[in-house]
């Protein structure tokens, strides 16, 4: 899935010209939706630490 990596909010030139990432459907759906509403999300590395 495209994932606008600075949340739009209703602003249509960054919802058309933002930043873009790729992520799976799960990460969209789950911790991508948890860190837009102030929740903590752990990232890890590519190395599997967290970041």
């Amino acid at each position: 899935m495209a994932d606008h990596v600075t949340p739009h909010r209703g602003d249509a030139h960054l919802f058309w010209y933002g930043e873009l990432q790729s992520l799976c459907a799960t990460h969209h759906s789950s911790d991508k939706q948890r860190e837009e509403h102030g929740r903590t999300v752990v990232r890890y590395g590519a190395d599997g630490w967290p970041v």
